[in-house]
């Protein structure tokens, strides 16, 4: 896969206030590699694997991720999965046919994140990176499920088409 062009469709800026809201809001993904990582930093027993094989950071009783400090900082913050680190921003949607990825902030969530138009800049270089490797998961899981090689181009189409209903019924979730 040609690495994607990353397309901002909100015109924000965004630097971490260490607000805590986006690891309060929805537990993180990780990867095998991204699992290693965190293993590596000294971390064991942190993830809990679902019913469909994905592991995900557990939580605390209070909903928080299991690495988020009583100051609102990160245990892992150098490791933290890709997902964490395209916070307050979500895909939106994977045109293959053009390669890009739009991006726009992650509602409703980003409505409570105190990093959110703090400033005129961010870290597009750490979104980007973050944004290429989540497409990447999505496509694997996407061409395992469909049992075809991810450059398929059913598989591009369907992967996109997941993209756009999730964010079909994210949307809904907010009227």
């Amino acid at each position: 896969m040609n690495t994607p062009k990353i397309i901002f469709t909100e015109n924000v800026g965004f630097q971490c206030q260490n607000c805590g809201v986006c690891c309060r809001m929805q537990p993180p993904d990780v990867d095998e590699f991204e699992r290693k990582r965190i293993e590596d930093s000294g971390f064991k027993d942190f993830y809990e694997t679902d019913e469909n094989g994905l592991n995900w950071i557990k939580r605390k009783k209070d909903g928080a991720c299991m690495f988020l400090t009583g100051d609102n900082t990160c245990q892992i913050h150098s490791v933290r999965p890709a997902v964490c680190k395209l916070e307050p921003f979500t895909i939106v949607d994977y045109d293959y046919e053009r390669n890009t990825v739009e991006l726009a902030l992650n509602f409703p969530f980003s409505s409570c994140c105190a990093g959110v138009e703090v400033v005129k800049t961010f870290p597009k270089d750490e979104i980007t990176k973050a944004t290429q490797i989540l497409i990447g998961k999505i496509v694997a899981l996407t061409a395992q499920d469909l049992e075809l090689p991810e450059s398929d181009k059913r598989v591009l189409a369907e992967t996109r088409s997941r993209l756009l209903r999730r964010w079909v019924e994210m949307a809904n979730l907010q009227v």
